[in-house]
């Protein structure tokens, strides 16, 4: 009797959709989003749109990671490069001479080199400024030392943090949660205020299309969710995992930019937002579990980040001679040549890295991802259900 209940119990298992929505968010979250920077530069410095306009952002986003989660089930292409390029292959006659299939993946391969150097720079700038801020000492200083914690551990300890980057997320998240709403409590007169007068500082044109471009440099993280989207088997498991993406990062985004709009406008010039708000709340113990929780996310974020680019070039870099035989060496050298790159444009600030490096990316990424993924992705998607599953859910 006792062996047929236990055969009878379930074990419980979390929906495939969930797991992938999962490393979505996780992804999401990272240095420029915990750092409260990027919710400032592409939307709260534009006054009350920032209450609504985040979920514009992650609409996009959401459309275009479904239409790409399908076409990786359709076509079972898991990884970003021959995910690129099935997607870039022209399915006509249009282009053929362009040879699109070629030139378009490496493009995109650099498009993806660029984030994560770029997103390794944010980690480095907010980890440094967070040292500065804390320790009162010189940026240049903090740059140093937080540059060497970050080659020390991808070369040392790599696996250590990647393994410790989910509890990491989970830090953040529940920290980053504690501050909004006490942050939200403390000033949700001001929000009132400014949401009642609807002040803005831009005309809508402009808060539109920088929520366009925060959707579209986000729209890189199909990378890393293709490469877990293998275990989506149904037409419905990936509407359910861009569904649940959608409400989880919208929520979430949308809910930091309340707070950060509660202390509107002292907080545009702010170079650490979140970090701001823990000053002013009153609680010591805020600050410190914040400030210690960020630190470690940003440096476990920019070794994940530089680690991803190592294993990308050492696969590419097969001959070599000397000591440059030793697959250690190389690892040692692309990991020191992306740490002195990252270091190097952390020293531009995090607010100009965001504003300018996420711009610039989001522009590229509207060429390269939105509309390949927007326009291509859905036609590519309906003939290849026809052919395999008909209009199977």
């Amino acid at each position: 009797m006792k062996n047929d209940k236990k055969t009878n119990r379930k074990k419980f298992v979390f929906p495939a959709a969930v797991g992938v929505a999962a490393v979505w968010f996780g992804s999401h979250a990272g240095a420029g989003f915990a750092t409260g920077r990027q919710e400032v530069e592409f939307f709260v410095q534009f006054g009350w749109s920032a209450f609504w306009v985040g979920m514009f952002a992650m609409l996009v986003m959401g459309i275009a990671i479904y239409n790409g989660l399908e076409f990786a089930r359709l076509h079972d292409t898991h990884d970003y490069r021959s995910f690129f390029k099935k997607l870039y292959t022209p399915s006509g006659t249009i282009l053929p001479l362009f040879h699109l299939q070629t030139i378009l993946p490496v493009l995109w391969d650099l498009l993806y080199i660029y984030a994560t150097i770029l997103g390794a720079g944010v980690a480095i700038a907010g980890a440094s400024d967070l040292i500065r801020q804390a320790l009162n000492i010189p940026y240049v200083i903090a740059v140093f030392f937080t540059a060497s914690i970050l080659l020390i551990f991808t070369i040392f300890g790599a696996g250590l943090v990647r393994t410790a980057s989910t509890g990491m997320s989970i830090f953040i998240i529940a920290a980053l949660l504690i501050v909004t709403i006490l942050g939200i409590k403390l000033s949700s007169a001001n929000f009132a205020l400014v949401v009642s007068k609807k002040i803005s500082t831009a005309s809508y044109t402009k808060i539109l299309w920088m929520a366009l471009l925060y959707g579209a440099f986000q729209s890189v993280l199909i990378a890393p969710i293709v490469s877990v989207s293998a275990v989506l088997k149904t037409r419905k498991s990936t509407f359910l995992t861009a569904l649940y993406g959608f409400l989880i990062n919208g929520s979430m985004l949308t809910l930091v930019c309340i707070m950060l709009l509660s202390f509107f406008p002292a907080i545009v010039n702010e170079n650490l937002p979140v970090y701001f708000v823990t000053t002013q709340l009153g609680h010591k113990w805020v600050n410190a579990l914040y400030s210690l929780t960020l630190f470690f996310a940003l440096v476990s974020t920019g070794v994940c980040l530089i680690f991803g680019v190592v294993k990308r070039f050492e696969t590419v870099w097969t001959k070599g001679s000397g000591i440059f035989k030793n697959l250690r060496v190389k690892r040692m050298t692309i990991c020191l040549t992306c740490i002195v790159i990252s270091a190097g444009i952390s020293f531009f600030g995090l607010t100009a890295i965001v504003a300018k490096g996420y711009g610039s990316l989001g522009i590229f990424s509207i060429f390269l991802n939105i509309i390949p993924l927007l326009f291509i992705a859905p036609l590519k998607n309906r003939k290849a259900r026809k052919l395999h599953d008909g209009n199977s859910v």
